[in-house]
């Protein structure tokens, strides 16, 4: 199973350096979405301030960046 990182980003990144075991692209972009929301729930400040959740696969390439000031 490929493993996917999801790293904290505005101005500068906070990476996580763990990572998750997913199927495939489509389940971390999944993941990303149920971390941005968790992390919006705990600290609502972070909304409108342009931070997204990057997702890298193993190889540390980018698959994807939600930025948090889109969610509802």
């Amino acid at each position: 199973m490929p493993r996917y990182h999801f790293d904290l980003v505005d101005s500068e990144t906070v990476a996580d350096e763990g990572g998750a075991d997913l199927r495939d692209d489509i389940k971390a972009l999944d993941v990303a979405e149920e971390i941005a929301r968790r992390l919006l729930e705990e600290r609502p400040e972070l909304k409108g301030r342009h931070f997204s959740i990057l997702v890298r696969n193993e190889e540390g390439e980018e698959i994807g960046r939600l930025p948090l000031d889109v969610l509802h």
